[in-house]
Parts: C-alpha cells; sequence; structure tokens
C-alpha cells in the first residue's frame, strides 16, 4: 500500500528512543510509528461502533416510553369516555333495540372505514398529534421560531 508523508512533533527524548529502536531492529522509524498508531486505534473502531449503536437504543428507549405514556393516556381517556357514555345514555325501549343496534353497526362501519382510509393514506390524528407536539417543543418560547 502507498503511504503519504506527514509531520509529527515529538520531545528529543522519544526522537532518540525511536532511533534507537529502530537501528537495534533493523526496521524504518516509519515502520515502528505506523505500527504504534494501528495498535493505538485497533480497538476504538468497535468502540465507536458501540457507542453509536448505544446511543441509538437509548434514542429509541426514549421514544419507547413516549409511545407507552402516550397509549396509557390514550387508555384512560377511552375508559373513562366509555365510562360516562354508559352512565348517561337512556334505557333503550324493547321495541326500538332493533333499530338503535342497525343504526350503531352502521355508525361502527362507518367511523371504521374512515379510520381505515385514513390510515392507508399512511396519516392519523395520532401522528399528526405526536408531530404537532415534537414541533411545539422544537419552537423556543423566547422567539417563537423553530430552536437551530
Amino acid at each position: 500500500m502507498a503511504r503519504i508523508q506527514i509531520s509529527a512533533y515529538v520531545t528529543r527524548d522519544l526522537a532518540d528512543t525511536l532511533k534507537r529502536l529502530a537501528a537495534a531492529g533493523d526496521r524504518s522509524q516509519s515502520d515502528l510509528i505506523e505500527e504504534a498508531i494501528t495498535r493505538h486505534f485497533a480497538g476504538t473502531g468497535h468502540e465507536a461502533e458501540h457507542a453509536v449503536v448505544i446511543a441509538r437504543l437509548d434514542a429509541l428507549t426514549r421514544r419507547l416510553g413516549v409511545l407507552e405514556k402516550s397509549q396509557e393516556r390514550q387508555f384512560e381517556f377511552l375508559a373513562h369516555t366509555a365510562r360516562f357514555f354508559l352512565s348517561v345514555a337512556p334505557d333503550i325501549p324493547a321495541s326500538e333495540r332493533d333499530t338503535v343496534n342497525a343504526r350503531g353497526a352502521e355508525r361502527l362501519r362507518n367511523l371504521l372505514s374512515v379510520i381505515a382510509a385514513k390510515l392507508a393514506a399512511g396519516r392519523s390524528t395520532w401522528r399528526e398529534t405526536l408531530f404537532d407536539r415534537e414541533t411545539a417543543h422544537e419552537v423556543s418560547p423566547s422567539r417563537m421560531e423553530p430552536a437551530e
């Protein structure tokens, strides 16, 4: 492999030691310096890759924590909403139950088709709300401009 020349400033003692080691081992000073640098950096590639993986895992863990909290809030909201509507809904007379059940089933089908169409288009209220929330955190309150 072709080598390129670099300059390095070292102390006089280190330069003398390098000359003696090169002469004693019948090697060039460049060979000794290259070997020392290679040994020094030998493990750093793996350490850097490890640090990158750990940083990515930490970021994913934080995002999963946000998702978990959001799901818990959503579940609580839905549970309280269902409890409220069930407590205020009037009793349905037996003669109208079939009509009301049919109307409810049709409304549920319509709701599910709207949700399915929105998700199929790659949109969702969840993503839109989360995006709005992340954007709000990026805005500096003092300047009301996106933070850099």
